[in-house]
């Protein structure tokens, strides 16, 4: 298989996608939605938030300008550092295909193996970056998309199609494993001695974590 660039045609090899099923565990807890209220911005927020586009556009406008050469040699360093691309796909039901590509390989390429897994294949879908972003141009390579080193991906269906259809073929729906809850984290501070503690008990203790972040950070939607 082999794709065209710009500068030149590119040749890339066949890729054991590790394709994974997964979906999640049954003891996940819902995280609560919040109210509208919840989104308003105050007064201070906005200042600021004005305050940081002002500064990223200067930022932006005082940069030196880089010829294309230049902007291709970056690009080619980052693919080196990054020659994989993760893909998680999130479908309605919340089952999770997770595959991996390289990042060479094209936004129309995604969309080609998603299809080979659906139970309806021509019913039409569109995949997004979350919240909303469409990817919507096929010629793109998944690192110019933005989806390189790893990503998580929307499934949307555009079609409606017949009550009882399942997203993904059975077979791929018999190869679910539960996606497990990422593991609490643990303090990297060794034990100490009985000498030592006294000492250390004079020091400010740091502050926990709040149950409400644990939950955002821990738990998987």
């Amino acid at each position: 298989m082999s794709t065209t660039t710009d500068a030149a045609t590119v040749t890339i090899e066949p890729i054991d996608r590790q394709l994974k099923i997964l979906s999640p565990p049954k003891n996940a807890s819902q995280i609560p939605d919040l109210p509208e209220t919840a989104y308003k911005l105050e007064a201070n927020e906005i200042k600021q938030l004005y305050q940081s586009t002002v500064e990223r556009r200067q930022n932006l406008e005082n940069k030196p300008l880089k010829t294309q050469k230049m902007r291709d040699g970056e690009e080619q360093e980052k693919l080196k550092k990054y020659p994989r691309t993760t893909i998680r796909i999130r479908m309605p039901d919340h089952t999770i295909v997770q595959a991996v590509f390289q990042s060479r390989e094209r936004v129309s390429e995604l969309y080609e193996f998603t299809k080979s897994l659906l139970e309806t294949p021509d019913r039409k879908f569109v995949l997004c970056l979350p919240p909303r972003t469409k990817l919507i141009e096929p010629t793109l390579t998944l690192f110019k998309a933005g989806l390189s080193p790893a990503s998580n991906v929307l499934f949307g269906w555009i079609e409606q199609g017949e009550k009882g259809n399942n997203d993904l073929k059975q077979e791929y729906l018999d190869m679910r494993q539960e996606l497990t809850t990422a593991a609490p984290v643990q303090s990297s501070i060794p034990a100490t001695s009985t000498s030592s503690s006294t000492s250390s008990e004079s020091k400010p203790k740091s502050k926990a974590v709040p149950k409400w972040l644990q939950k955002g950070l821990f738990n998987k939607k």
